[in-house]
C-alpha cells in the first residue's frame, strides 16, 4: 500500500507541475480574460496539487517522515500554490496581466522548489 501511495504521490506531483506550467503559459499568452481551455488547465493544476498534498500527508504519517521538514515544505507549497493560483486567475479576469504573470510565476516557483527539495532530499 505504501509503495502504491508513493507512486501516486510522485505521479500527481509531476502532473501538478506540468499543469501549473501550462497555466502559466496560458496566462502569458492570454490577450483577454481566461478562456475555456485555460480554465480546465487551471482546475486540473489546482486539483492535482491538492491531491498531491493529501497523498503527501498520508505518506508522512505512514512512513518515517512525520517528524521531518518535508510535510511542512509540502504544506507551504500547496497553500502558496493555491493562494497564488487564485490571485493569478482573478488578476487575469480583471485585465491585470502583469500581476497575473507574477502570481503564475510564483505558483510555478513554489512547485519547482518543493519538487526539487523532495526529490533530492538534501536534509
Amino acid at each position: 500500500m505504501y509503495a502504491f501511495l508513493l507512486m501516486a504521490h510522485v505521479g500527481l506531483a509531476v502532473l501538478a507541475l506540468l499543469l501549473t506550467l501550462g497555466w502559466a503559459a496560458f496566462v502569458v499568452a492570454a490577450s483577454a480574460g481566461p478562456s475555456r481551455s485555460s480554465r480546465l488547465v487551471y482546475i486540473g493544476a489546482m486539483a492535482s496539487t491538492g491531491l498531491t498534498g493529501v497523498t503527501g500527508v498520508i505518506l508522512a504519517f505512514a512512513g518515517a517522515f512525520a517528524t521531518m521538514a518535508f510535510p511542512w515544505i509540502g504544506l507551504v507549497a500547496v497553500a502558496g500554490h493555491g493562494f497564488a493560483g487564485v490571485r493569478s486567475r482573478r488578476y487575469l479576469a480583471g485585465d491585470r496581466k502583469g500581476a497575473a504573470i507574477g502570481a503564475a510565476a510564483l505558483q510555478a516557483a513554489l512547485l519547482l522548489v518543493a519538487y526539487g527539495v523532495m526529490t533530492t532530499k538534501p536534509f
